[in-house]
């Protein structure tokens, strides 16, 4: 691959972050070349990867590499990323309690389960938005009311009714930091069954009053969610936060997970994209639409103003096809529309 920029500060970032690459090559790296930190700083901001890169220049004695206001500027964001989620992991735990005393099944995922389940060494290497808890579908809609009835009463909903929507409306507690999103599905419905909530339940794991996904399950949500629900497998894009969880998770060790995961399509995808920067995480077989994403990928990095042209359009289609598919199948949304076009006015 031509080594754009782009890709230069993408790869610099990725050997940081490895667990493979050990500080003292990266020492030569940083006496034989010039940084330029702006760029990196800017484009780990957009992977949310600040306080992870922190921790990893931390880890790896490559503090004094760096200059000294961006040494203290990212040490500051991640002591508030370590104050933040230490306050969201003694929320989960009210929650847990409350959902045990009323023995609803659940599981929380993603983020603060990783962080519940001490994956990183640091608690601030990993950024978080919401807390999401996956729960047994007979029982969502009864975990919904008790987090209403214990003040979670402020919510974040569709204008319209979703139809097999994964998660129910998000519930904020004005005086919580963490808003919640109940699940009773990981995935889009069409792709349900990749990751089964039964499955997932059944095989948890019960760390310090809070459940958290099996290590492989964790793995899967870490994939999955960012290859299907943020259609990273259609764009063609790597969310190194996404990575970043499956190499704490140990995944590029797990060669019997890496050959099951390589024959799944979108699996591969994540898993050829993400051995650009991380060889360590190369599928054990490849397909022509694997290669294909691959050589988009490649293509936006080395033209940037056609692949931002190419990604926009691709987004705009993407956008259509959906609204499409909502008027043709969904009354409440048709509905929601009318009602616009009549009230123009009204919010």
């Amino acid at each position: 691959m031509t080594k754009t920029s782009a890709h230069s500060t993408l790869q610099l970032m990725a050997d940081i972050l490895s667990f493979e690459t050990n500080g003292v090559a990266l020492m030569s790296l940083f006496n034989t070349t010039e940084t330029n930190w702006d760029a990196v700083v800017t484009i780990a901001s957009q992977h949310l990867m600040l306080p992870a890169l922190y921790c990893q220049l931390r880890a790896k004695g490559l503090l004094s590499y760096i200059p000294k206001d961006l040494e203290l500027y990212l040490e500051e964001l991640t002591a508030i990323n370590r104050n933040r989620n230490e306050v969201l992991i003694t929320e989960a735990h009210a929650i847990s309690e409350l959902f045990h005393k009323s023995q609803i099944d659940h599981v929380f995922i993603k983020g603060l389960a990783l962080i519940a389940g001490h994956t990183f060494k640091d608690r601030a290497e990993r950024m978080i938005g919401d807390i999401d808890i996956l729960v047994a579908p007979n029982q969502v809609q009864q975990a919904f009311t008790l987090l209403e009835v214990n003040g979670y009463t402020q919510t974040v909903a569709f204008n319209y009714i979703q139809k097999n929507y994964r998660h129910l409306s998000r519930q904020i507690h004005p005086k919580k930091m963490g808003a919640v999103e109940l699940h009773h599905e990981t995935l889009v419905h069409k792709y349900r069954l990749l990751i089964d909530t039964t499955s997932v339940l059944q095989k948890k794991q019960h760390i310090e009053g809070i459940f958290v996904p099996s290590i492989e399950d964790a793995i899967r949500i870490a994939i999955f969610t960012s290859q299907i629900n943020d259609k990273a497998h259609l764009f063609g894009y790597i969310k190194f936060k996404s990575v970043y969880d499956c190499l704490a998770l140990e995944l590029h060790q797990n060669k019997e997970l890496l050959h099951v995961l390589s024959s799944q399509k979108h699996a591969q995808c994540f898993l050829e994209l993400s051995s650009l920067y991380f060889p360590e995480l190369k599928p054990f077989q490849t397909n022509g639409y694997s290669k294909f994403i691959k050589s988009y990928y490649r293509y936006k990095l080395t033209h940037p103003k056609m692949g931002h042209y190419c990604q926009k359009t691709l987004y705009l289609l993407d956008a259509v096809g959906e609204r499409l598919n909502l008027l043709v199948g969904n009354k409440s949304y048709r509905m929601h529309v009318l009602r616009n076009k009549l009230n123009p006015q009204k919010k």
